[in-house]
């Protein structure tokens, strides 16, 4: 991002959420998808980002859509611990206190 480190106080991190879509599908057209060999390590490298732009204690809201991946997908694949979460029933990943 062109933005010097520490810039923000907030920061909302909503990549694009699937793996599995028709490239001339209007939900890949309007919000994009994830490369199913690299979404790993792209994600990581989004996160890496948002926290270089966001202030010392500021707050970093990531939006994101289990449909095609799980939350605890994710959490394997950055080096960060949620402060808090939406627990869903069922489907609810343990967040780590």
């Amino acid at each position: 991002m062109p933005f010097e480190d520490e810039s923000f106080y907030h920061v909302v991190f909503d990549p694009p959420h699937l793996l599995k879509a028709g490239e001339n599908s209007w939900l890949v057209k309007k919000y994009g998808k994830l490369n199913p060999e690299t979404w790993k390590e792209d994600l990581a490298l989004g996160f890496k980002e948002c926290f270089r732009v966001l202030k010392p204690n500021g707050t970093l809201v990531f939006k994101w859509n289990e449909d095609q991946i799980k939350l605890s997908e994710i959490l394997n694949a950055i080096d960060y611990v949620p402060l808090y979460g939406n627990k869903r029933a069922k489907t609810s990943v343990s967040i780590k206190s």
